[in-house]
């Protein structure tokens, strides 16, 4: 597909806070302020755009306000007990760290775990839903020299 678009905006940002199962500094509690870069492609439409750049904007920050400032919790995760109850939440890992949350600080998503790489498949996949005949590829940085991407 010859026409691309891309927004990469300091704009289109959130933070969180996660833990994965290893390495071993990384099994901690920590957060990141994550950067999303999203390119579409595509032939171009009536309006001679692939998509216009203000909508696409409006469009991924309404797909990571949802997890903007929030513990990451991934509900598929097979290394993790989680238990809630009405205003908390009870995590505790396989090497029997227990973290208690309130319920309104975390934000389940439907992965096996929080890496960078299964979160830009994520945000991928809800950008996909918006634009189901566009060619995706969503780039996730966690710090300036660290970055995933994830692309159909």
């Amino acid at each position: 597909m010859p026409y691309k678009v891309i927004i990469n905006s300091t704009q289109v940002k959130f933070s969180a806070s996660h833990f994965l199962k290893e390495p071993f500094k990384c099994s901690r509690l920590h957060g990141h302020n994550y950067y999303v870069t999203v390119e579409l492609s595509s032939e171009l439409d009536e309006n001679y755009f692939v998509v216009d750049f203000i909508e696409l904007k409006k469009k991924v920050k309404s797909i990571i306000k949802p997890i903007d400032h929030c513990v990451l919790i991934p509900k598929l995760s097979q290394d993790l007990e989680i238990y809630e109850d009405k205003d908390s939440i009870e995590i505790i890992t396989r090497t029997k760290k227990r973290y208690v949350f309130p319920k309104s600080d975390t934000m389940f998503l439907p992965l096996r775990a929080t890496t960078s790489e299964l979160l830009a498949k994520y945000i991928h996949g809800k950008v996909k839903e918006i634009y189901p005949n566009k060619h995706i590829k969503v780039i996730l940085e966690e710090s300036k020299s660290t970055m995933a991407s994830y692309e159909d």
